[in-house]
């Protein structure tokens, strides 16, 4: 219980999180419009590409997790993983962005080939090291600590991404070898500092059981009743996860540059950092369950607000970005927190530690909010007559502003509903811990 981490610890861990952060939301935000204006896809293909890569890659997540769960080496089960992924996952980063000068037919089998394949590198990135979080320490105000300052680090990743690229994409024309240097940018930096994950971590709760099949293991997260409330409410507030990419969209056509997006990205990213830095205050007077669902409440209201005033007056719009930006990063720091608690709870009732099923299934749950909020959007635009690369009519540009105003505040209301259930409290958690190790 008394697993305390040291601070050069938490910043590795961290700056892990940032370079992996760097790659992934680098993709999240420019891979659709890249398809869309760079390798001229039609958006409803693209949507559709993004729909089956991500569901394909959602059924991964658990596989993944069993795979870690039954693992056993010398440096864990979690952190051999983290040290065989950085490589690859920068090459296939790469090669997403890559245009080949081949029939269109090619380019798309070539994008569904990159992209599922790093959708499926990712996974064996991302599994491990969120499971590692809890198999750090069983301290919950040193996971605590650990998870903001991780969330933290990894939106300053998120900043980058967003931010940087549409400076260098400008500095190029705005063409496609743009794309190629920003993604080469991301890739090198991100896979390096991925490395620390490995090389600056320990384990320190580890269990010895007897090795589990993948069937076994979804019978077991059935247990997980507060896991799957959490994921049930995340898959509601799915929309909320298409931001980013709508954002460039509505940067490029709605504001006439897209190059606005780095100055909308830093807005979002800023108060989401603030709002994970003030997130424990809140945790003093308030439980994870109260903070999680007000901040889906403050949320909807700022993208309702947002909606109904329109994007003609952009200091306001700034200003409902900054606050759906707070509500979004309070919610990241506790949903992470959330699913930390809930392999304790597991292990109450099982006698052994799933961080690998646990956390394969919140990825999971991460990779199907990304899929169904890119395939909304393609179908958006194709509803509303979009048309790459020129002036689009009134009701397409009212339809991109949908993207981050109303349809974000209609998921964060929806996302609600599974939290009214969820009845897993800080004392109970506490109860559990003490009659696991006494």
């Amino acid at each position: 219980m008394n697993q305390k981490l040291t601070k050069s610890e938490k910043i590795s861990y961290s700056l892990a999180g940032l370079g992996q952060n760097m790659i992934y939301n680098f993709s999240a935000t420019y891979i659709m419009i890249f398809y869309t204006d760079m390798m001229k896809l039609l958006p409803a293909a693209v949507g559709t590409l993004m729909l089956v890569a991500r569901v394909w890659d959602a059924i991964n997540d658990p596989i993944m997790g069993s795979i870690v769960d039954n693992t056993r080496t010398r440096w864990g089960k979690l952190r051999p993983y983290l040290f065989a992924v950085p490589i690859p996952m920068a090459t296939f980063t790469i090669l997403t962005f890559f245009t080949p000068d081949v029939a269109m037919s090619t380019r798309l089998l070539y994008a569904y080939v990159t992209y599922i394949a790093w959708g499926m590198i990712f996974t064996v990135s991302d599994v491990p090291y969120w499971g590692l979080s809890a198999a750090m320490t069983q301290d919950l105000k040193e996971r605590m600590s650990l998870v903001s300052i991780a969330r933290i680090f990894c939106n300053l990743g998120m900043a980058i991404a967003i931010v940087v690229p549409p400076l260098i994409i400008a500095s190029f024309g705005g063409n496609a070898t743009g794309y190629l240097v920003s993604a080469i940018f991301m890739s090198v930096i991100g896979g390096s500092l991925f490395f620390l994950a490995f090389f600056k971590t320990k384990e320190r709760v580890s269990d010895h059981q007897e090795k589990t099949s993948l069937i076994q293991n979804f019978k077991i997260a059935k247990k997980n009743k507060p896991l799957l409330l959490l994921q049930s409410s995340r898959m509601l507030g799915a929309f909320r996860m298409g931001l980013g990419a709508a954002g460039t969209y509505f940067a490029k056509y709605n504001l006439g540059n897209e190059a606005y997006f780095s100055l909308l990205g830093g807005i979002l990213i800023a108060s989401m950092i603030v709002a994970m830095m003030i997130t424990p205050w809140f945790l003093k007077y308030f439980t994870k369950k109260q903070v999680y669902m007000g901040s889906l409440v403050f949320g909807a209201i700022a993208h309702l607000l947002m909606f109904l005033i329109g994007y003609q007056n952009m200091v306001l719009v700034f200003f409902f970005l900054f606050l759906a930006g707070m509500s979004m990063g309070a919610n990241d720091v506790i949903t992470y927190a959330l699913v930390g608690d809930s392999v304790d709870y597991l292990e109450f009732y099982t006698k052994r530690r799933y961080e690998g099923v646990c956390f394969s299934l919140h990825t999971f749950t991460t990779k199907l909010q990304t899929a169904f909020a890119t395939f909304a959007i393609g179908l958006v635009l194709t509803y509303v007559g979009f048309i790459e690369n020129t002036a689009q009519s009134a009701q397409a540009l009212s339809g991109i502003f949908w993207l981050i105003s109303l349809l974000p505040a209609v998921a964060s209301i929806l996302s609600l509903i599974p939290m009214f259930f969820y009845h897993f409290t800080s004392k109970q958690h506490e109860d559990m811990l003490q009659q696991l190790h006494g």
